[in-house]
C-alpha cells in the first residue's frame, strides 16, 4: 500500500474512534513521507497525529497526551517553515490554536486561528471551519459579541459551500459549529440541528461521543 493510502487509512481509523490503532499507522506514514522527502504531506500526518492526541487527552484529561498533541503541532509548523511550505502554515496555526484552547489560553487561541483564517488560501466550506474555531476562541476570550459574529458567519460559510464539500468533512464541520453555539449561548436550538446531522451520519462516531456530553451540560441550564 503506497503512503498515501496509509495515510487515509490512519485519517479513517481516527475517525472510527480507533485512536490507537490510528496513532500506530500515523507513526509508520510520518515516517514513510520523510523518507519520501514528502514533507508537505507529513505536515499533513503530523496534524492528524496531533488531533488524535488530542481525542486522547479529553477522554483521559491525562496532559501527557496534551504535550504530545502539541508537540506535533509545533514539528509541523517548523517543518513548514524550513521547508518553506507556504500553503500549509495555515493548518499548522489552526491546530496551535486547538492547543490553546485546551489550556484554556483563549487570547493565545484567538491570535493562532486568526493567523490561520487570513493565510487560509481560498473561499470554500473549510475557511468557515477555521472561521467558527476563532469565533469560539473570541467568544471565550470574552470578546462575545465580535466572537458570535465569527461563529455565525463561520456556519454560513460551511452551508455555503455545502454542494463542493465532501459530505463527510461538511457534516463534521456543519455539526462542530452547531455544538460550539449550543454550548457558548446554550441555545438548544442548535444543539438539536447538530443531532440531527449527527443522527444521520453512521460515520460520524466521533461526535456522536461528543454531544453525549455536550447534551448533560446544555439541558442542564
Amino acid at each position: 500500500m503506497n503512503t498515501n493510502k496509509l495515510h487515509q487509512k490512519a485519517e479513517d481509523l481516527r475517525e472510527e474512534d480507533k485512536l490507537l490503532d490510528a496513532l500506530k499507522l500515523y507513526e509508520e506514514v510520518i515516517y514513510k513521507y520523510q523518507q519520501e522527502k514528502n514533507y508537505s504531506d507529513l505536515i499533513e500526518a503530523l496534524g492528524g497525529r496531533c488531533l488524535t492526541y488530542k481525542h486522547l487527552f479529553l477522554l483521559s484529561k491525562d496532559f501527557v497526551f496534551f504535550n504530545l498533541a502539541l508537540h506535533s503541532a509545533l514539528s509541523s509548523l517548523e517543518i513548514a517553515k524550513n521547508y518553506k511550505i507556504i500553503l500549509k502554515v495555515h493548518r499548522c496555526y489552526f491546530r496551535l490554536g486547538e492547543m490553546e484552547i485546551l489550556a484554556n489560553n483563549f487570547l493565545k487561541a484567538e491570535k493562532y486561528y486568526l493567523k490561520a483564517f487570513i493565510k487560509y488560501p481560498r473561499e470554500e466550506a473549510e475557511k468557515g471551519d477555521f472561521q467558527y474555531h476563532l469565533g469560539e476562541a473570541q467568544f471565550r476570550a470574552g470578546k462575545k459579541d465580535e466572537g458570535l459574529k465569527n461563529l455565525l458567519a463561520g456556519l454560513e460559510l460551511i452551508k455555503k459551500y455545502k454542494s463542493s464539500t465532501d459530505s463527510f468533512v461538511y457534516n463534521v464541520w456543519h455539526s462542530g459549529c452547531l455544538m460550539r453555539l449550543a454550548e457558548l449561548t446554550k441555545n438548544k436550538k442548535y444543539l438539536l440541528e447538530a443531532q440531527k446531522i449527527i443522527d444521520s451520519d453512521p460515520r460520524l462516531v466521533i461526535r456522536k461521543r461528543q454531544i453525549k456530553e455536550l447534551k448533560k451540560m446544555v439541558l442542564a441550564v
